[in-house]
């Protein structure tokens, strides 16, 4: 340990000998009428400094490399964002004034739409401003992320758990829930002011061991309600009659992010930079607001939701720094004549930010953040059948950002970002239970228990409750040396994250099972049942990384060539990774410039995956009723599964993108193409098990218990599911932004983005399928449940739209008009997936298929035909269309209006057997906001 801290102390001091620089970068701010802008927020992009001004305006900025290209970022609430790259002089570089313009829609140059330039923190970062944000009704974040190609726009509504997947085309769910979406948004990272939001505490679910992943989230019925004319609530086009506002094993749920206090989003949809870790799939950064500005106060009506939101930021001193806080409110519905199935959130929030020391080195912020989602659907007293469901829940957190600016040396900034989080999350259902009588036992070891007789009338209630709490902590370290004429900028440093869920759990009553859990008296037929699970007994999630990354410039032929690589180190649940992760691109010229990008990365899983709690499977033996429970026995055989999660490897994506920018005549186009293999996912695998249990029969006594006598044996079903790294994809495709010059006699630019993306997905563990019989037959060798090889699928998808912006500074209006195309939407299945290659019978003895024959009375029905196996199929090119305008009047108050699918046009086509509606039905919203 010694000759290691020896080490340490010996490279510092070698680069800071390296690196004793005294140069200085001095400028002054000031707004359109030359007034000095005090407490403007200022960041050197490549060492990641912060700065403020001073009351006159006035920033300096210490101890960078001479020759050194930096990007200064210059942000105001209320202001127009501002990128100014620089060369750094020997001794002082001073940039005089800089003039920040106010954003309203008077200005001449706003952007409306996403762009890729290479000003984010990799090749493919597209980045969403606050320009856009201004021009875009969104009711949550996701709103906002319509923005990225090859992604279908989504209208603003809020009745369902809105994930995000990127770079993927997996075949659409009826839930929206399937294995493979839910891998891919569990893998995207959210990033807000430098902290993950993360989901990996959310245990939100039913045992997923009981049933598998699909069959493990609180649902509750969800129609039209009744309602003459009602639009029928639909998932990816899909109709259904059941929701759930769960989200577990799969991303953070977006509706629960508002989007009025947003500065900046970057989306990463390639390769990451080191700094973050624990993704596979991209990540999502967001920066808030902070700091002074006007108060603004803003109010959405829509056909199916309000929303109201208040924001102001106060100085409060020149020495205590500026204060921003923020209120949001919104209310939402199914429908609004009958307001059964709601969406309710409330958000506020509280950003202090100061800089203290004589130079103003040390940059600190300090967020408080409480959030509560009300979900569900309520009981209808017209119905007196009907039940509820509810999934409410309510977050706060605590957040601090400190930044301390060196002004010489070899380090230039150390950062130290710290956020908790402890949130309340609840998970209703109820249903009505009406059979003559019920049989249950309430065991929790394996063997042969008596159980119990009881009322068949009663209302089932399951309650999962949930308190996640995560912690992170992320240390970083900017520094800069030069070897000869390159300047380095090294960053390097580590991460912690803890998730632990401090719940009450899954307090389910045994004595009154729902439907699907609870012994069919009739049949006596086995079931997975359920018992109470405490999350408490969870043990919590430690995740620890290390990173370290440099940033230089160095010339090729006279050419600039961009390099950002690095290394990262995780270790996630025992499990130890090395990702390197590259970003470069060439610039051959002002107008062309070509990138490659390459990396690993890894995500852990959850807590979820790793404690399902214990599976009970129960057999009934003997059920010898007459009516008396006194005089009545039922003999059941529990088997509980305990899981270990010892072998549950993160799972892991390997990606490699070629992108390039091409400016020709003022047309800007971006092109991206990517290839990205994604290994070891995680997903419930079914195991099927045989158990010898003895027979029994029983003789009635009156008054008395009966007689049991053990007859014999026989061999018993034994089912239950385990979490496996079981899944992986091949993801290949391409994007394409291309921005077009103003036409100037008409005021109008266009917009066209499209993209192609294929993916090949399966599994290592083959397909089971249950077949049933509606009669049972009396052959001891009837396949009871089809083995199929296990799934291998491809799904390719194409979406472009083509968007014209037009901009009347003078009358500062903003018309908008979007075309887009659904191109291609296709699932296809090798034949031999739907031939079995074995069964299992009622017994669960697995008998294996070597030639099969239709005609086999045994094993015939388990073929699978091609109209059985639906493979989704776009059979044209369908079309959707979406308006919006905004005026401004004396750059205080704006009017904005937007429709969804303007002209009503609801196509369908039908995929198997089910009507599939890619357009949802029209909704139109009017935004009004006042900047005080």
């Amino acid at each position: 340990m010694k000759k290691l801290y020896t080490s340490l102390l010996v490279f510092f001091i070698c680069f800071t000998g390296l690196a004793q620089v005294r140069n200085v970068v001095t400028g002054k701010v000031v707004d359109p009428q030359n007034k000095p802008l005090e407490l403007v927020n200022i960041k050197i992009v490549e060492t990641n400094q912060y700065a403020i001004t001073d009351k006159n305006g006035l920033f300096r900025v210490n101890g960078t490399e001479t020759n050194n290209i930096l990007t200064l970022e210059f942000t105001y609430i209320g202001f127009q964002k501002l990128r100014l790259p620089i060369k750094i002089n020997t001794g002082e570089t001073s940039l005089g004034n800089i003039a920040l313009k106010v954003l309203d829609l008077s200005l001449e140059n706003i952007e409306i739409n996403a762009k890729r330039n290479y000003s984010g923190s990799t090749n493919s970062s597209l980045i969403i401003n606050r320009d856009m944000i201004e021009q875009t009704p969104a009711l949550s974040v996701n709103d906002l992320l319509n923005q990225i190609p090859n992604r279908k726009i989504q209208p603003p509504l809020l009745q369902s758990v809105q994930n995000l997947n990127l770079r993927s085309a997996y075949e659409l769910t009826t839930t929206g829930k399937g294995a493979f979406e839910l891998n891919n948004a569990f893998g995207i990272a959210i990033v807000m002011d430098g902290n993950v939001i993360s989901n990996d505490a959310n245990m939100q679910s039913y045992n997923p061991l009981k049933t598998g992943v699909s069959g493990s989230f609180v649902r509750g019925s969800y129609t039209n309600f009744g309602l003459k004319g009602a639009d029928s609530p639909s998932i990816n086009g899909f109709p259904v009659t059941s929701y759930s506002g769960d989200y577990t094993f799969g991303g953070t749920d977006l509706r629960q992010i508002p989007a009025d206090n947003i500065e900046s989003i970057e989306i990463i949809a390639g390769v990451a930079p080191v700094k973050y870790g624990n993704l596979t799939d991209g990540a999502v950064i967001i920066e808030r607001q902070a700091g002074k500005s006007p108060a603004y106060v803003r109010m959405q009506l829509r056909d199916n939701a309000t929303s109201y939101s208040f924001s102001k930021g106060f100085q409060l001193s020149p020495k205590l720094g500026a204060l921003n806080v923020g209120v949001n409110y919104v209310n939402s519905f199914q429908d609004n004549r009958d307001k059964l199935k709601a969406y309710r959130r409330a958000n506020t929030n509280a950003m202090w930010t100061n800089s203290f020391g004589t130079a103003k080195q040390l940059k600190n912020t300090l967020s408080v953040d409480y959030g509560k989602n009300l979900d569900g659907i309520k009981q209808d007293t017209d119905d007196p059948k009907s039940t509820k469901t509810r999934f409410d829940s309510w977050n706060f957190s605590v957040a601090n950002r400190s930044n301390y600016r060196f002004g010489n040396g070899f380090l230039k900034n150390v950062g130290l970002n710290l956020r908790y989080s402890e949130g309340h999350q609840v998970s209703y259902e109820e249903q009505l239970i009406n059979e003559a009588f019920v049989a249950y036992t309430t065991a929790t070891t394996t063997g042969i228990h008596e159980g119990t007789y009881d009322t068949g009338v009663y209302t089932a209630k399951s309650l999962i409750d949930g308190r996640p709490i995560t912690a992170n902590a992320n240390l970083d370290f900017t520094g800069g040396f030069e070897t000869g004429n390159l300047v380095h900028n090294i960053s390097f440093g580590g991460s912690l994250s803890y998730s632990a869920n401090k719940g009450l759990g899954q307090t389910i009553d045994p004595n009154e099972p729902r439907s699907g859990t609870k012994v069919v008296t009739t049949s006596l037929s086995t079931t997975s049942s359920e018992r109470f699970y405490d999350y408490r007994l969870a043990l919590a999630q430690k995740n620890l990384g290390f990173y370290i990354e440099d940033v230089f410039t160095t010339k090729i032929w006279e050419k600039p060539l961009n390099v950002r690589a690095g290394i990262r180190s995780d270790l996630q649940n025992g499990y130890g990774s090395f990702a390197p992760r590259t970003n470069i691109n060439y610039e051959l010229n002002k107008n062309v410039r070509l990138g490659l990008a390459y990396g690993l990365s890894f995500k852990a899983p959850g807590l979820a995956q790793l404690y399902p709690g214990p599976t009970f499977y129960e057999i009934p033996l003997l059920s010898a009723y007459n009516g008396k429970v006194n005089e009545s026995t039922y003999l059941v055989y529990v088997n509980r599964f305990v899981p270990t999660a010892a072998n549950l490897k993160p799972s892991k994506s390997e990606s490699i993108e070629l992108s390039a920018q091409i400016k020709l005549d003022k047309f800007n186009l971006s092109l991206t193409a990517f290839n990205k293999k994604s290994r070891d996912g995680i997903n419930t695998s079914q195991n099927m098990l045989a158990i010898l249990l003895p027979t029994y029969t029983a003789t009635l006594n009156p008054g008395a218990k009966p007689t049991v006598t053990e007859n014999g044996s026989k061999y018993y079903a034994v089912n239950h599911y385990e979490f496996k790294n079981d899944l992986s994809s091949d993801n290949q495709g391409f994007e394409m932004i291309l921005n077009t010059p103003e036409i100037k006699s008409l005021k109008t630019s266009f917009n066209v983005s499209s993209g192609l993306f294929a993916t090949r997905y399966g599994a290592k563990s083959n397909t089971i399928t249950s077949k049933i019989p509606t009669t049972i037959s009396t052959d001891p060798n009837y396949a009871f449940f089809g083995v199929y090889e296990p799934l291998n699928k491809q799904t390719y998808y194409s979406n472009g739209r083509i968007t014209s912006i037009t901009h009347i500074p003078k009358l500062s209006l903003v018309i908008q008009f979007v075309a887009e195309f659904d191109l291609l939407s296709k699932t296809v299945q090798e034949e031999s997936s739907r031939i079995p290659i074995g069964y299992y019978t009622r017994d669960n003895r697995y008998i294996a298929i070597s030639n099969f024959d239709k005609s086999n009375t045994s094993y015939g029905h388990l073929y699978i035909t091609p109209q059985e196996q639906t493979e989704n199929d776009l059979p044209k090119i369908i079309s959707n269309y979406h308006f919006s305008i905004a005026k401004e009047i004396k750059k205080r108050f704006k009017f904005a209006f937007n429709v969804y699918n303007i002209f009503n046009y609801q196509p369908y086509y039908i995929s198997g057997t089910t009507y599939r509606f890619p357009n949802s039905a029209p909704t139109f919203g009017a935004e009004l906001s006042l900047k005080l």
